[in-house]
């Protein structure tokens, strides 16, 4: 075997793919980084100079700042042992009178606890502080330094002279379906507060109500079939048998507290409540099929009405919502439909109608009409009607 003297060698290097690493610094028990602060009475919230408040789910809600540095380093090659890592943890502040934060003495502004910062410095609009946060450790792959950083601004927002507010505890568009909602009656209920605290029993309220989406406003009062109580509380109760489409508006009075006699506040909260119709689908049957003979006196047709995403209308339901009028005409015919006049959801139609001599065909149509709200009933001289009792006659219109 001859050797050969001139092959090459290749050098082979190895090469780590980079460490994932991420930092970020977060408030300990979720409080927040922004003071609001009131010139006038000169209180911060949160106040860092107070020891740390806690809820009942241990959540802080007052008290010095606490800020952890949270970081993550991962190694995609699966080389390093993460628990032999052991990061250092520096704070800064960005300030004038500041630096590095290495005091340990609880009654400086700020001070260290272990690897966290605490902030015991309130601040205001005009001068806030940015803190700077640096995490330092080796990677014992190649012995090289990782540096990993965040910042974090602190500051406080001037507090506004406190107002007054009104808010819907419901939603402000709401939608009535009279065909399968539980009930006609829904309540729309309001709150009141001047800024975080709650007002209202210290309150009068007042409703009123628009029939044209705000243009105007009316007051509530005996003509209002739909109003069920509550024009002077924070719930209004609106029946909508009574009513295809509402908007309300809620108002407050507070001169007087609770005895004011008129709203005294430009806010306002409304709301619109209104029917909505599901797609319905009448059908056509007859019970002895679509063929009439001689002997036959009469076919007796019905109806089913479906219902999109629902089941079929009941007999009940059928009765309740839908007015019938049914009408007969001959197939290709320009000749005016012919009234029956019957009106229940089944009809017998005689043989009459059905059965000629040139084979014609014949089409029944319910013409089909929806029942709407409760309406008053009245006499052509517009008295209403009045039981015995003393209780207004009222039919769906």
């Amino acid at each position: 075997m001859k050797r050969l003297n001139n092959s090459q060698p290749l050098s082979v290097t190895m090469t780590f793919r980079p460490l994932t690493t991420v930092l970020r610094i977060e408030p300990l028990g979720n409080l927040s980084t922004t003071q609001f602060y009131s010139q006038a009475a000169l209180e911060w919230f949160p106040d860092h100079t107070k020891t740390p408040v806690f809820d009942e789910n241990g959540h802080q809600t007052d008290g010095t700042l606490r800020l952890h540095a949270n970081y993550f380093i991962q190694d995609e090659d699966g080389l390093i042992d993460m628990a032999d890592l052991s990061p250092q943890v520096f704070w800064y502040i960005d300030d004038a009178e500041s630096g590095q934060v290495t005091d340990t003495d609880p009654t400086k502004d700020f001070y260290i606890v272990g690897r966290d910062l605490y902030v015991r410095k309130n601040f205001t609009h005009l001068a806030g502080a940015k803190v700077y946060c640096e995490v330092r450790v080796t990677d014992p792959r190649n012995s090289q330094p990782i540096v990993l950083s965040d910042t974090l601004q602190l500051n406080a927002v001037l507090k506004a002279k406190e107002q007054y507010s009104i808010s819907l505890l419901c939603d402000k568009t709401l939608k009535h379906y009279p065909l399968h909602a539980a009930s006609p009656i829904y309540d729309i209920e309001a709150e009141c507060r001047k800024g975080a605290i709650l007002y209202d029993d210290r309150v009068a309220w007042f409703w009123d109500y628009s029939d044209n989406m705000g243009q105007t406003w009316k007051t509530i009062d005996a003509s209002c079939l739909w109003y069920v109580s509550g024009k002077n509380t924070k719930k209004l109760r609106v029946d909508m048998d009574y009513i295809e489409s509402l908007m309300v508006r809620c108002r407050i009075g507070v001169t007087n507290g609770a005895q004011t006699a008129a709203p005294d506040v430009n806010n306002e909260a409304t709301a619109s409540i209104a029917w909505r119709w599901p797609k319905l689908n009448a059908q056509v049957f007859s019970y002895g099929g679509d063929r009439i003979f001689a002997e036959n006196a009469s076919m007796r047709f019905g109806l089913i009405v479906h219902c999109q995403k629902h089941n079929d209308l009941t007999t009940a339901e059928k009765k309740h919502w839908l007015l019938t009028s049914w009408v007969i005409r001959k197939q290709g015919s320009s000749a005016s439909p012919v009234f029956l006049n019957k009106h229940d959801l089944e009809v017998d139609v005689p043989q009459s109608y059905l059965f000629g001599q040139n084979l014609e065909k014949f089409i029944l149509d319910p013409n089909l009409g929806m029942r709407g709200v409760y309406d008053i009933v009245g006499l052509s001289g517009g008295d209403e009607i009045e039981l015995s009792f003393g209780q207004t006659f009222a039919i769906r219109s």
